[in-house]
């Protein structure tokens, strides 16, 4: 993972990695302030060639959500999806952002995971793909 932006001294801070799944990491708060940086992180790595099949957008060490981030984690979430790919949040380990996404009305939308080892692990549409084969298969 590398930078993909300056850090903001007590504000947010982002990285990204390269490949498929990419990954997205944000530490710090996500607010109106800051969401732009959020949202040029993720169209970086949807701009890849080709576009990965996966983007994980790790909020573990999110320490404020406000309104303007749980925006801007919808439109993340439907960019996303017009470029084919899916987006797999992990739960801010701060229990005030936790708190936050996990009541917030769009909460039951987002493909949300525990930690990015999770997200990660999740498979892709592949495996997906081969798991309904083989329940098909063994009528089960």
């Amino acid at each position: 993972m590398h930078p993909a932006d300056p850090p903001h001294p007590g504000r947010l801070t982002v990285s990204r990695s390269h490949g498929d799944p990419a990954v997205v990491a944000l530490d710090g708060e996500l607010d109106s302030e800051t969401v732009l940086l959020m949202a040029r992180a993720i169209a970086q790595s949807l701009a890849q060639d080709p576009v990965p099949e996966v983007v994980v957008l790790d909020l573990a060490g999110v320490t404020a959500l406000a309104a303007a981030g749980l925006r801007v984690l919808l439109h993340a979430r439907d960019h996303v999806a017009r470029c084919r790919s899916s987006l797999r949040i992990t739960t801010p380990r701060h229990p005030e952002a936790r708190r936050t996404l996990q009541s917030s009305r769009p909460y039951a939308t987002f493909d949300v995971y525990a930690d990015r080892r999770a997200a990660l692990d999740a498979g892709d549409r592949h495996s997906f793909l081969e798991l309904v084969h083989r329940l098909w298969a063994t009528g089960g």
